[in-house]
């Protein structure tokens, strides 16, 4: 929306643009007039303002004036006489130091400088009677490649844009070689643009184009402008100047949120490093560049970047981890602005605790990483902190055992508490009650049985069911066989006895045992007789069964 401000003299009045969101403050119009274009050029270019959009059929005559921007009046260049749409001839003059001349279709001519910015009037009169005045409006533009080209492979070139005035700018970008838009910073109020390519390579040769949305009155127009990058692939950027900062000590529990800081600084890109725990071990598992929006991240789902979209505002880079027991180490933020570097490093611990019970006793453990800062881990009783608990600790891991049944004196608040080097701690507290005598609930996993002890255990199990089943059966099989073998003749049976006789005492070898516990709706015979009368007494004693 626009709001009327002041009127300067009798030609134009200021305008100011209300807006939400980000814009520019809209140049002054000419009041009566027509402000038909605005012109960019770069310095020390030639520029030529046209004065006709057709060329008039009679005769007139053509009046170039000009106001500078630090002026707020008119001041007579040139004028010529017209026929047609051409000049009668070639003028030129001198002034502010520079020269201006009108061409023979009455355009002014003239080399663009910070001098001569400004409003240009092109004024057509016949008769002493103006029929028609064009106001164009002069802007510059300065483009600044930094460093200058060619460019060293790994530095971080930019791409500068200065618009003068300011308020002529609509919009603004830079575009790649292959017609990619570049992610521009634009500051409304200075008219400038910003882009960088950091850790440039060869693939980033090529022609880069500035293009600029301006304030018209008749149509928005877009200017263009360009510049060459080449880059220098024998040569290497080394950063020389880098600011190391005071390293952090930090603990956390696993699966627990912790932020892993960078640098105080706006830089063009960062990278994070993280080294094993309790190793020399690094490798790059982090990288981000905000001017390409471009992110890599290796080896850990559980690490983001903290709102990337909101870098400009929040001025810094810091990272949020959820860490598995794994997870600990040294990690190292280096952030890198132009040809200048900063890092960061943190280096933290990580505790887990789990419980395992058995039958007679619930163990709780607590298993931690990055042992080089940490001073001392133990387990106390929270209820009775001057308990002493027995603990068995081995590199790692220190263990508590609760016995079970779980008892008034047992049940409670136990704490796993972990001290670094630097006086901070940090605590990890278990319940145990009674009514829970067999805990799964920890902050991590509890550790599973190996895979060869269930095996062993099963195969145990089914030979031991073998053993007991092969006699059970050998009993059934050699009562079954008696009963059908006597329910013959007295002959087979004789015949059955005389051959199998050896046999059969060798299996019930302790009748007696038998007796005890005499099979249900079975004959027990007892195959020891005392007299060679006896057998046949039993084997009829049988038969009357069978029959």
């Amino acid at each position: 929306m626009l709001f009327p401000s002041s009127t300067m003299g009798n030609y134009f009045h200021a305008f100011i643009l209300v807006c939400s969101g980000s814009c520019f403050i809209i140049s002054p119009l000419l009041a009566g007039n027509v402000l038909n274009d605005v012109v960019m050029v770069r310095e020390d270019t030639s520029v030529t303002l046209s004065c006709f959009d057709s060329p008039p059929t009679s005769s007139v005559l053509v009046t170039w004036k000009m106001m500078s921007a630090r002026e707020d009046r008119w001041s007579y260049l040139l004028s010529a006489n017209c026929i047609d749409g051409q000049t009668d001839g070639r003028s030129s003059r001198v002034f502010g130091g520079r020269t201006f001349e009108i061409s023979a279709d009455a355009s002014l001519i003239f080399r663009a400088a910070a001098a001569v910015q400004g409003h240009y009037s092109c004024v057509i009169e016949q008769n002493d009677k103006k029929l028609q005045e064009r106001i164009v409006l002069l802007a510059l533009i300065k483009l600044t490649v930094t460093p200058t080209p060619p460019v060293t492979v790994d530095s971080t070139l930019r791409l500068a844009a200065q618009v003068s005035p300011a308020s002529v700018a609509a919009w603004g970008t830079w575009v790649s070689s292959s017609g990619e838009q570049l992610y521009t910073e634009i500051s409304h109020d200075k008219g400038s643009l910003l882009s960088k390519l950091p850790r440039i390579t060869s693939k980033d040769i090529g022609v880069y184009t500035c293009r600029i949305r301006v304030h018209g009155n008749n149509a928005t127009s877009v200017s263009e402008h360009r510049v060459d990058v080449t880059v220098n692939e024998s040569a290497v950027f080394s950063f020389k100047d880098v600011t190391h900062g005071v390293s952090r000590s930090l603990a956390s529990l696993s699966h627990s949120p912790v932020t892993l800081t960078c640098p105080q600084i706006l830089g063009d890109y960062v990278l994070l490093y993280w080294e094993y725990p309790d190793s020399k071990r690094m490798e790059l598992i982090f990288q981000f560049d905000r001017w390409r929006r471009s992110s890599t991240s290796q080896t850990k789902p559980q690490l983001h970047l903290i709102d990337p979209t909101s870098l400009a505002a929040a001025g810094n880079f810091s990272f949020l981890l959820r860490p598995a027991l794994k997870d600990g180490g040294l990690y190292l933020c280096e952030v890198f602005l132009d040809d200048k570097a900063f890092s960061q490093a943190s280096r933290l611990s990580v505790l887990h605790v789990y419980a395992k019970s058995s039958s007679s006793a619930l163990d709780l453990s607590c298993m931690y990483s990055e042992r080089s800062q940490i001073k001392a881990i133990r387990w106390s009783y929270v209820q009775d902190p001057s308990r002493l608990l027995q603990s068995a600790a081995v590199m790692g891991r220190i263990t508590t055992s609760v016995a079970l049944p779980v008892t008034n004196e047992t049940a409670g608040l136990y704490a796993c508490t972990l001290y670094l080097k630097n006086g901070n701690y940090i605590q990890y507290m278990y319940t145990v009650t009674m009514a829970n005598t067999d805990p799964t609930v920890s902050p991590g996993p509890a550790l599973p049985p190996a895979a060869e002890d269930v095996s062993a255990s099963s195969y145990v199990s089914t030979f031991s069911l073998l053993l007991f089943l092969i006699p059970m059966i050998a009993v059934a099989v050699g009562v079954l066989l008696w009963r059908q073998g006597y329910c013959v003749t007295r002959r087979s049976v004789e015949q059955s006895l005389s051959h199998h006789s050896r046999e059969v005492e060798n299996i019930y070898e302790n009748p007696d045992d038998l007796r005890q516990t005499p099979p249900q709706g079975a004959v027990y015979m007892d195959l020891k007789p005392t007299g060679e009368m006896d057998v046949y007494k039993e084997l009829d004693r049988y038969n009357q069964c069978c029959a």
